[in-house]
């Protein structure tokens, strides 16, 4: 394990995807890179590639899009029900719609 890591530091980039609470897992998904490999690169237990930074940031930058994607689309559904969401639904309407 690297010398720094015993000394309180990890890379920036585990901080910046902790703050953006970026699971490794999503991380992992959109990278192809395992969980594990990520967290030993954040702890600065594995050797960082050029690849692996373009694949990594590449990631976050997909999450972000991503999240803002859906953000958007639930905000257009919320604006099309937010004259009906205080009316009475059926839990079964409501698994159906899903």
């Amino acid at each position: 394990m690297n010398e720094d890591y015993y000394n309180g530091q990890v890379l920036r980039f585990r901080a910046f995807r902790m703050k953006c609470r970026i699971s490794l897992a999503e991380l992992s998904q959109a990278s192809g890179v395992s969980i594990q490999r990520i967290s030993k690169i954040e702890l600065m237990d594995c050797p960082v590639t050029p690849y692996v930074v373009e694949l990594l940031t590449r990631a976050i930058e997909i999450v972000l899009l991503r999240r803002s994607a859906a953000a958007a689309l639930n905000v257009a559904k919320y604006r099309e029900q937010m004259g009906h969401l205080f009316e009475p639904v059926s839990e079964w309407e409501m698994i159906a719609d899903e």
